[in-house]
């Protein structure tokens, strides 16, 4: 029992300190109070750009876009969202997925990083860090990325009688 103990805290503690590191200069938009670049190429073998211009709104729930980090093996969506209603409206972009090329990116919503998205209620805002991993066994090649395509998922109406998808597609140069 003992060892099962110290195996469970081992791997907890693992995939907590690997989920930190890699959201950490990625910004949500939420806040205007950075300076921005368009694109900056990383010492880390990523890439980011500044999304922030990409913005769109379903049902009332306004999405906005932060910083975008490509990496080989996963892809980092700095996201703000808010409820503009008064009304609870249910998204939940963390599960959704990114195609870059003819390759498809699950999110991660156990290494979002943040609280964004399930039901929001009226008036609410939120941002966080929506991480999109590269299936198993392949990479990306950060230099040929020219465009993402976001799937975020459907905003819902609370009794599910409305739904509108919402997708944003990233022009990365």
């Amino acid at each position: 029992m003992k060892k099962f103990l110290v195996l469970f805290l081992s791997l907890g503690l693992a995939m907590a300190l690997a989920a930190c590191g890699s959201t950490d200069d990625v910004s949500t938009g939420a806040d205007d109070s950075k300076d921005k670049k368009t694109e900056e190429k990383k010492d880390d073998d990523s890439r980011k750009i500044d999304a922030s211009s990409q913005k769109t709104e379903a049902l009332g729930m306004k999405v906005n876009l932060g910083d975008i980090k490509i990496m080989k093996d996963k892809i980092n969506v700095g996201i703000n969202i808010e409820n503009t209603t008064d009304k609870v409206l249910n998204f939940y972009p963390d599960q959704g997925n990114a195609v870059v090329g003819d390759m498809q990116l699950s999110a991660n919503m156990f290494l979002t990083d943040g609280d964004v998205g399930g039901e929001v209620q009226g008036g609410v805002k939120q941002d966080g860090v929506l991480e999109f991993t590269v299936p198993e066994g392949k990479e990306l090649d950060i230099d040929q990325v020219k465009e993402i395509k976001l799937n975020f998922g459907d905003v819902t109406t609370e009794d599910f009688m409305k739904n509108q998808a919402v997708s944003l597609t990233v022009q990365v140069k």
